[in-house]
This record gives C-alpha cells, sequence and structure tokens, in this order.
C-alpha cells in the first residue's frame, strides 16, 4: 500500500456507485426473483424451463461467445431473455413485449437500494464546490435513485463498451469532466477497478474501506488514500477546498 494524502486543486470528484454510495447487499438476488416471478405469472412456459440458476448460467455463456456484451450488463441480460423466450417458442412482437416486461421488472427492483447514511451529507456538501460525476461498471441510474441533480455527469460500461479499469473509461471520464487527471479525485470501494484504476491514469485515488480490509495481494500497489467513511472524506475534501 502506498498512501498519497489528498492534495489541491480539486476540479471534479468522480463516484464508483454500487457499494460506495449505496448498499447493493441482496439487491441483485431480489431483482432477478421479482423478474422470475414475473415470467412465472406471464410466461410460464418460459419459467418452467428456465430457472434463476439456469438463466445465469445462459449469461455466462453469452458473454464468451459474445465478447462485446461482457461489458454491457443491459444487453447481455436482454440477450438472454430473448433466448429464453425464443427457446419456448415466443417470437415477434410477442417475444419482444416479454423482454421489455421482463426487464422492466428487473431494473425497477434493481434501483430499490438503500444509500448509506453518510451519502447525501456527501454530496449535499459537495454540490456547487467541484463538480461531481459518477462512473460505474453496472447498469445503474442515479437519475432513477433520485440522486441526480447532485451529478454533473455519469458514464458506464454500458455506455462506453469497456469497464474500469481500462485506461478508456479513465481517459473518457477526464475528457468528460474537463480537467486534468491530477485534479480529479476518484472514491470508490473496489481496489482492482477504482483504486487502482484511477490511480494508474494519475488521478488522486480514493479507497472506501469500510470494513477496514487489507490491501489484496494480487493488485499492483498504487498511490491512494484510504477512508472509512464518505463522512471522513467529506471533512478531508471541505478542508482542501476552504483552503484553496
Amino acid at each position: 500500500m502506498i498512501p498519497r494524502p489528498l492534495q489541491a486543486p480539486v476540479a471534479v470528484v468522480m463516484f464508483d456507485l454500487d457499494f460506495t454510495l449505496w448498499d447493493l447487499s441482496g439487491v441483485i438476488p431480489h431483482a432477478e426473483q421479482v423478474c422470475q416471478g414475473l415470467l412465472e405469472q406471464r410466461y410460464p412456459a418460459v419459467a418452467e424451463r428456465f430457472d434463476i440458476e439456469s438463466q445465469r448460467s445462459l449469461r455466462v455463456e453469452l458473454a464468451e461467445q459474445h465478447p462485446e456484451l461482457a461489458h454491457d450488463v443491459t444487453r447481455l441480460r436482454r440477450a438472454s431473455l430473448e433466448r429464453i423466450g425464443a427457446a419456448a417458442g415466443y417470437q415477434g412482437t410477442a417475444l419482444q413485449a416479454l423482454v421489455e416486461e421482463a426487464f422492466t421488472a428487473f431494473i425497477d427492483a434493481r434501483h430499490a437500494v438503500t444509500l448509506y447514511d453518510d451519502t447525501l451529507p456527501l454530496l449535499r456538501a459537495l454540490r456547487g464546490q467541484v463538480r461531481l460525476g459518477a462512473l460505474t461498471n453496472g447498469n445503474a441510474d442515479v437519475h432513477r435513485i433520485g440522486l441526480g441533480e447532485y451529478f454533473d455527469f455519469t458514464l458506464s460500461a454500458v455506455e462506453l463498451g469497456a469497464a474500469k479499469p481500462s485506461h478508456l473509461v479513465y481517459e473518457t471520464a477526464a475528457r468528460r469532466a474537463d480537467a486534468p487527471p491530477a485534479q480529479i479525485v476518484h472514491v470508490g470501494d473496489d481496489v482492482h477497478t477504482d483504486v487502482y484504476g484511477a490511480a494508474n491514469f494519475g488521478m488522486q485515488a480514493v479507497w472506501l474501506n469500510r470494513d477496514g480490509a487489507d490491501w489484496p495481494d494480487e493488485v499492483p500497489a498504487v498511490p491512494h488514500h484510504a477512508v472509512g467513511s464518505l463522512a471522513e472524506l467529506e471533512g478531508m475534501l471541505l478542508g482542501l477546498l476552504r483552503a484553496a
């Protein structure tokens, strides 16, 4: 681990979403159960042939067969729904209706998340002080969760066709942020995708380590700052911004 205190000037603060701004524990399995329940009610022939586990296996298979889908979790899930619907005999507009209904049930439940207690205070404190961005490998939408008003820009692997820690993701984020990497703070819970990825591109990387975990041996050490909560980060950033 290579400690690196945050340094002024800070023009932009970017956040990972899942497990950084909100707790995703159990959310995806619940969303998959909601989707399966809809299939059982509306499309029983599909539900009888494909349970949740077999659909997960199918998505893995599709990702291996179509690498272009690997970073687009929305297209991947839609493709798997289309595959299982077709296997049960649906086609044309009936098949597209199945895909839309099932995916909508899933994605609505996927956004039923619980914000961490320190999320809103941090966003409120930073709004108007610096530009705020969201950078995610998933298909979460800050607008659907009610946080859209706090963010100046958002980027996702779905949009870019690449995922963190790819240089392409952080390069695109820096362009969208309209700031040099050294003036961008990126905050995330994942050591590899967030901390390593951001630091490797020259950003100020912050590891949100709520559980006090050790730096994993398999990830190369990079300069970063670790915090145990967003409240701790809030104080640090406000101190920097007020001193600038």
